[in-house]
């Protein structure tokens, strides 16, 4: 794979009114905390649901990033970087309705696709709401349970645990270096439906049962998470929602031992995969191997530096039936030499030179206590102004970021980066 160059030159592009307002979208979910024993127990009932406990408040762009990083946690390498940026957005954009204080559907959405691609859709977002989720509740760095766990057990020689079929999705840790484990669910209600809320999270609690066991350190916590979305039009008196069980921990029963710096390894290393650098994020989740020297393009936004891969640029139209493009289109004698009249974009996925500073450790056992100093940073949704143009996108309090660089005509001809040398 290249990286840190210009990838893709997109063709241009014309977009939708629908599109240009998801780019720009920010809601909410509100999150109900459901009982375990009234989830597991049959014919119990969980509804009415209990008053929200909490709610999860994001962007279009965080949203993207979200379902990302959870892209990127069960693969280990992720070819086509502009899908992995924008792509969700505008795969998706006539799917979700921003206008509301909680996260809808547009109306007939929930019944669009067909069975298996509508709950692979639902379910792909549900784990971009189940990392936000945890982000909301303090677990910055994530892992794939199942890639982390089978890793060390092989290197310990110990089973897969009797009678277990199916693993969490995800193994989380916060800046306490607590562990959790995680497990996504969710689906799209049709109106006037009532969804199998209870069953979906019963079967969460399933795939969740006793693994904490088996791994040490113990995980302090264990969630069961769904998000269900609603239509914007449906009457129903339910709203969209996270619903999450949070059962206790179990006694230890021959676990697997697993580094203190394991969960922050496997999301360092996907997320290094999906900026093109998959011999260094082997390197990262192995420990072994030697590292490779490469110029890597910084760009400072406030005061927090990023090292980026340039996954594509394109110009800056969002109709190409003004006169105005048509007007720039027949000046525009200089291809590609001169900027348009509209400007550029330039689609990132980046991460924080402090991370960095602590991937490109000469030695393994000095990576592991850098990476262990990091703490969380802030989450948010990221609009900045920088020399020569701006940034629209979102940064995880990992420190990875995704998004656009935005550089007008009358700003710099050309972008203008810091380029550093670095080891991973």
């Amino acid at each position: 794979m290249i990286v840190n160059s210009l990838t893709a030159l997109k063709p241009w592009i014309s977009l939708p009114p629908n599109v240009v307002k998801a780019f720009s979208g920010k809601s909410g979910l509100p999150i109900h905390e459901l009982e375990k024993a009234k989830v597991q127990k049959p014919r119990a009932h969980v509804r009415p649901f209990p008053d929200a406990s909490g709610n999860v408040k994001f962007s279009a762009w965080r949203l993207a990033h979200a379902v990302k990083k959870a892209d990127c946690l069960r693969a280990t390498s992720i070819p086509n970087l502009w899908t992995g940026t924008v792509g969700f957005l505008l795969e998706n954009s006539h799917l979700f309705h921003w206008g509301k204080s909680e996260l809808t559907l547009n109306n007939g959405m929930a019944s669009h696709y067909a069975d298996f691609s509508g709950s692979s859709l639902a379910g792909r977002i549900a784990q971009g709401m189940a990392l936000l989720f945890l982000e909301e509740n303090g677990y910055a760095y994530l892992g794939r349970f199942e890639t982390v766990w089978k890793q060390y057990a092989a290197a310990q020689n110990k089973p897969w645990p009797a009678g277990k079929t199916k693993a969490p999705d995800f193994i989380g840790e916060n800046a306490n270096k607590e562990w959790v484990l995680a497990e996504s669910k969710g689906g799209f209600a049709t109106p006037d439906s009532k969804p199998n809320i209870k069953g979906a999270l019963s079967d969460g609690l399933d795939q969740l049962d006793g693994w904490d066991k088996y791994i040490t350190p113990q995980p302090k916590k264990s969630f069961a998470i769904g998000t269900f979305l609603r239509e914007s039009g449906d009457a129903s008196d339910e709203r969209s929602m996270i619903a999450f069980v949070d059962p206790e921990p179990e006694s230890l029963e021959n676990p697997v031992e697993l580094p203190a710096d394991a969960v922050r390894r496997a999301n360092f290393g996907a997320w290094l995969s999906f900026m093109g650098f998959d011999a260094a994020a082997d390197r990262l989740r192995s420990g072994a191997g030697e590292p490779e020297r490469r110029q890597v393009p910084v760009v400072t936004l406030g005061r927090q530096k990023f090292v980026i891969s340039i996954t594509s640029i394109a110009p800056r139209y969002p109709d190409l039936s003004t006169r105005e493009f048509w007007d720039d289109f027949q000046e525009w004698r200089f291809f590609p030499f001169d900027t348009p009249r509209g400007g550029i974009q330039v689609e990132v996925v980046g991460l924080d030179l402090k991370v960095f500073g602590a991937l490109q450790s000469p030695a393994d056992q000095e990576r592991t206590a850098g990476l262990m100093e990091l703490k969380p940073g802030l989450q948010r949704d990221e609009s900045s102004e920088f020399e020569g143009g701006a940034f629209y996108g979102s940064v995880l309090s990992d420190g990875s970021l995704l998004g656009e660089l935005r550089f007008s005509r009358t700003g710099r001809r050309f972008p203008s980066f810091e380029w550093i040398e670095v080891e991973l």
